[in-house]
């Protein structure tokens, strides 16, 4: 089965849970869109949490297209709270692989994108700052 999600254009609709750095689980939706031009791909996102902690995060990374033949490639993304964020996304079977940091290093994450079937994704990730979580999370992404 080939990827869906990423390696092609399209709206992808999350909703799970996510604990923030204390472990307390709140509701979260979201979209995220997926557009390729001639040598960069975006990925452009909101994740809104509504428990009680409500929050709106937008993000939007900037994907360097995969080399013919290649299972890894880069991206960059910019937060407010965070500074710069570099990654690399690598495919791994079903899933999709994403590791980051921030330039300093003093924050840092992983997410597992797992295919369930052409339009369903099953995401899973944290984000550290240091040796502290401050954020992990469990989504299910469909098209």
């Amino acid at each position: 089965m080939a990827h869906s999600f990423l390696l092609r254009e399209g709206v992808w609709r999350a909703s799970g849970t996510y604990w923030d750095a204390a472990g307390v689980a709140s509701p979260v939706t979201g979209e995220t869109r997926i557009a390729h031009a001639a040598g960069l791909w975006s990925c452009e996102g909101v994740m809104r949490i509504t428990g009680a902690g409500r929050a709106e995060t937008r993000s939007r990374y900037e994907v360097t297209p995969f080399a013919p033949g290649s299972h890894t490639t880069h991206w960059t993304s910019h937060s407010q709270a965070y500074g710069e964020l570099r990654g690399r996304f690598v495919l791994a079977g079903d899933a999709i692989l994403s590791f980051y940091a921030s330039a300093s290093g003093r924050y840092r994450g992983f997410e597992s994108i797992q295919q369930i079937d052409d339009t369903h994704y099953r995401a899973r990730g944290t984000l550290v700052e240091e040796d502290r979580i401050l954020a992990t999370w469990a989504v299910e992404l469909e098209s």
